[in-house]
């Protein structure tokens, strides 16, 4: 992994910890300046995963990133604390109170297109617009695949007991990274221009994270649905599909675009569900349109 290359493309990175409502430690990272931009990760992933965009965006906003709860260094104080959605959206917010950020965009990649929706729910003024990137909803094993949804929670708790066993599985990935991307490759999980140094920072986040916690999520993850929110998101939305995210296809993004009253919907023409690091300049190109829509007078000012 070219962590040099990383950094690079990261720039001037502010980290902090808070302590949530609930003791849990929160890690959050900062970046540039300017209007407000939370990023929500994918699960398992922290913020080398959407180092592109901070790249592509941190010139003109603040972009801001936490780690979430139970995963990488935001730690657990109660071992069985919620890990729910909702949850991870409250400890948005209060990254948002000790940062003093009133309003602010959010860019959810996967698992963080479930936990924005859930901001919006709990706290609608904060959000100005919504990009929901190559993620669904609620429930996506069960919207996409449907016979697997319904083993899905047992498998995530039975593997919750087990927890060794999954990161074996991890560990083997991030022994071998290029062998883990070529198989991935093959099965078309992932495209061929997939940039290869944040696809191994990205296994090696995932293989660092305490496992029955990220099993846990996983769970809460798959049981999730918004789906009754999307009629009342009132703030302007972009949604964007991979035509090859067999994760979170392009029907779940089209529903979610026919559904959210001001929506815009994109498609990555051959994008994975790791569209963001295999096409970023056609992505980044949409969020800076977008972004600067919400924040005309920054994208006047600086360009």
């Amino acid at each position: 992994m070219n962590k040099e290359k990383i950094d690079r493309l990261l720039g001037e990175m502010v980290a902090g910890k808070i302590s949530a409502s609930d003791g849990t430690q929160l890690s959050y990272q900062s970046f540039g300046a300017g209007p407000a931009i939370v990023l929500a990760n994918g699960i398992g992933v922290n913020h080398p995963g959407m180092a592109l965009q901070i790249a592509a965006l941190r010139h003109r906003y603040r972009l801001v990133c936490w780690d979430y709860r139970g995963i990488g260094d935001s730690r657990l104080v109660d071992a069985e604390a919620d890990l729910s959605m909702p949850r991870h959206a409250q400890d948005a917010l209060e990254i948002l109170d000790h940062l003093d950020i009133s309003e602010a965009i959010f860019l959810g990649w996967s698992m963080g297109v479930q936990v924005s929706l859930e901001v919006y729910r709990a706290a609608p003024d904060r959000m100005v617009g919504l990009v929901a990137l190559l993620g669904t909803y609620g429930m996506p094993f069960r919207n996409t695949f449907p016979a697997v949804g319904k083993v899905a929670d047992f498998s995530f708790d039975a593997l919750a007991r087990v927890p060794w066993l999954a990161h074996g599985l991890v560990n083997v990935a991030v022994a071998v990274p290029e062998f883990a991307r070529q198989l991935l490759q093959r099965t078309t999980f992932i495209r061929e221009e997939t940039d290869a140094d944040i696809f191994a920072s990205n296994v090696r986040s995932v293989a660092g994270a305490d496992k029955r916690n990220y099993l846990r999520t996983m769970k809460e993850l798959s049981q999730h649905d918004a789906s009754d929110l999307l009629p009342r998101v009132e703030c302007p939305a972009l949604i964007i599909a991979g035509d090859r995210d067999y994760l979170t296809p392009p029907k779940v993004a089209i529903h979610m675009a026919d559904e959210i009253p001001d929506a815009t919907y994109r498609e990555v023409p051959t994008g994975s569900h790791f569209a963001l690091i295999e096409q970023p300049d056609l992505i980044n190109g949409w969020l800076q349109d977008f972004a600067g829509g919400i924040f005309p007078d920054q994208q006047s000012a600086v360009g």
